[in-house]
């Protein structure tokens, strides 16, 4: 099986880009999502074509605006000029794309592949999604753009993004994508809430793992739900995101070890399931207000 690195570096070495970072999660069955910041900042960029034909779908959103390019599909110009920023643009891989960039650009690229469409309405039990459409000069789309903007901050530190917040934030952009450019319509199925059993066990594993880099997947499973019926049911019943339930009990897990041990800041990084001590100093700042080194001193003095 080929691995997410491979896929997500297949997907977008197309592209000679002065800066590249990319984020890949679990689709619902066997499928892989992918997100790409792509950026160069000097024009002549030349062609860029995929691979090789394929039943992937593409979707840009322009971070700035993009001056010149050319957009042949199946070898016939069909679109020639400026993409504005906010600028939303659906590309078929079975149509033979290829793209003359002509000047510097800035996008967000979400690789959405035909099976990750085909389990997200088997899932929802709607009828299957065949394509995602759009203007071949594209459109203004805002949910696409708040998708493409929260996702920002991880794309500059796609180390530090577990697999529970990248399987969660793909899956809603995949399903929206599917709505807003394929016309799958919204199941009509019951919101249903965890049982008390079933809250118990998620609070259990995630407690268990919290070192590790446990998938939304997984852990869904284990519930006996998809994973998008499972972050969808854990925040209506506790009123938050699992990954971000998750990061509170690891910062709570590292007050412990901050006010019992005299480990060092990385370890107590390491085993609380952060990539870094840098990572654990960002995420603990954001939730306490102050460090891990300042809040220790100021809890043993």
């Amino acid at each position: 099986m080929e691995s997410n690195q491979h896929y997500a570096q297949r997907q977008v070495r197309q592209f000679k880009a002065d800066s590249l970072s990319q984020i890949v999660a679990s689709g619902l069955g066997n499928s892989k999502l992918l997100v790409s910041r792509v950026r160069r900042d000097t024009p002549g960029h030349g062609f860029a074509t995929p691979a090789r034909p394929d039943s992937v779908f593409s979707i840009l959103v322009q971070l700035r605006q993009q001056e010149r390019r050319e957009l042949y599909l199946n070898d016939r110009l069909v679109h020639q000029g400026s993409f504005p920023k906010r600028t939303v643009s659906v590309v078929n891989h079975w149509q033979s794309p290829k793209a003359n960039l002509l000047s510097a650009f800035d996008t967000i690229i979400f690789t959405v592949p035909q099976t990750a469409l085909d389990e997200v309405a088997y899932e929802q039990g709607v009828r299957p999604v065949p394509m995602l459409l759009c203007e071949n000069e594209g459109r203004l789309d805002e949910t696409s753009w708040s998708l493409a903007q929260s996702l920002l901050p991880a794309l500059e530190r796609p180390d530090e993004v577990g697999s529970m917040y990248a399987e969660r934030v793909l899956l809603a952009s995949t399903t929206y994508f599917a709505q807003g450019f394929g016309g799958m319509r919204q199941a009509t199925a019951a919101r249903h809430s965890l049982s008390h059993r079933q809250v118990n066990r998620a609070f259990d594993l995630m407690h268990d793992q919290l070192d590790a880099d446990l998938s939304l997947s997984v852990l869904a499973s284990e519930i006996d739900l998809t994973a998008r019926q499972f972050a969808q049911a854990f925040r209506r019943t506790t009123g938050s995101a699992p990954d971000r339930w998750m990061r509170h009990q690891r910062v709570e897990h590292a007050k412990i070890m901050l006010r019992r041990t005299s480990l060092p800041v990385s370890q107590i990084a390491t085993a609380c399931g952060f990539v870094s001590s840098e990572h654990l100093s960002r995420v603990f700042a954001s939730i306490v207000g102050v460090t891990p080194t300042t809040w220790r001193k100021h809890v043993l003095n």
